[in-house]
């Protein structure tokens, strides 16, 4: 997709993020006033890609990070500081908006107000009645609010993720996932994350520890974590969750078949002599930690620190869902009963 300016790419992110609409049929207001909320933030969406100076004084050259994790190597520092500029445009409204539904008192300012009136909404005295109730219900919050997650009880994230991800793809691994007893949630505010929500499968056998959220840091359970991070130039992400680092695993490199063997060498960082294993070693003696393995005939040190950042992808397809079955198959294989 090609976009004229940079806040279009931005405003794209709150578009590719809102999911179809499915109401609440046993609301205390009508699926009629849900329709009319949702079509009413459809529309602002629409209108932040349409028209963003509405939203912010200037527009930019369309840009995005190529590399997810490493942002400074782009050699671009005000990018990223004109990426959060428009979306905190976005998101203050929003924020008043959600507040406004709770208390009237709440004012908009005269730009707030203009892309208000454009959006139908033109005296904030009288707000709609899904709108008040999307703000006051018991567990509310900015996402659902923003979102137009009416539900408590329905998966949105699965149904926004997948077609971007990879429709048939996800939906397969998803089946077999819950089939095999892995437990659904949804995380906010995920650390080293620019994703408003995170969606995660786990495996709860694993650990009684409650789930951080993503798949980089802290794991404790096998599954995925599938987010959207809007500065990056392939947003949506799936990454496979690996507890406690590679080093069990690729310890049994040796009974993996020969497929996730290769997918195993294919995926996992070389040791490049980094130190970073050793760096609080003051004797000089410590061995690194890498794991060496030999696969069709080559040798190969594997690195087993921080697998999350190798292990992610843009797009899945039927033969990656084979691949991240068997390997949740092989990390479950060997939980400690």
């Amino acid at each position: 997709m090609t976009f004229e300016n940079l806040e279009q790419r931005m405003a794209r992110s709150y578009t590719d993020l809102f999911p179809k609409f499915i109401p609440d049929e046993n609301a205390p207001v009508s699926k009629q006033d849900q329709k009319e909320f949702y079509t009413m933030m459809k529309n602002l969406y629409k209108l932040a890609f349409d028209e963003p100076l509405m939203f912010v004084s200037a527009l930019h050259e369309d840009d995005a990070f190529p590399r997810r994790y490493n942002k400074k190597s782009y050699g671009k520092p005000d990018l990223e500081k004109n990426m959060k500029k428009f979306m905190k445009a976005v998101d203050d409204l929003l924020l008043n908006m959600y507040q406004a539904g709770k208390d009237s008192n709440v004012k908009f300012n005269k730009k707030q107000q203009e892309i208000l009136a454009k959006s139908g909404i033109t005296d904030t005295a009288k707000l709609p009645a899904a709108w008040k109730w999307m703000s006051e219900r018991t567990g509310s919050n900015i996402v659902a609010f923003s979102h137009c997650f009416f539900r408590n009880d329905y998966c949105y994230t699965s149904d926004i993720f997948a077609p971007l991800i990879g429709e048939a793809a996800f939906r397969k691994l998803e089946k077999w996932m819950v089939k095999k007893g892995y437990t659904r949630f949804d995380a906010f505010d995920v650390t080293a994350s620019s994703s408003k929500f995170t969606l995660n499968y786990i495996n709860p056998k694993w650990s009684d520890e409650e789930p951080k959220g993503g798949h980089l840091f802290k794991i404790k359970h096998t599954g995925i974590s599938v987010c959207y991070e809007p500065y990056a130039a392939n947003p949506p992400l799936l990454g496979l969750r690996i507890p406690d680092g590679l080093k069990p695993y690729l310890e049994k490199f040796d009974s993996m078949d020969e497929k996730l063997k290769a997918f195993a060498v294919e995926r996992t960082k070389k040791c490049d002599g980094c130190r970073y294993c050793v760096q609080t070693d003051k004797t000089g003696k410590r061995p690194l930690a890498l794991v060496k393995v030999t696969y069709g005939k080559k040798d190969y040190s594997l690195c087993p620190y921080f697998p999350g950042f190798s292990y992610g992808w843009s797009v899945i397809d039927d033969e990656l869902v084979e691949k991240l079955i068997a390997f949740l198959s092989f990390m479950d294989g060997l939980l400690r009963k």
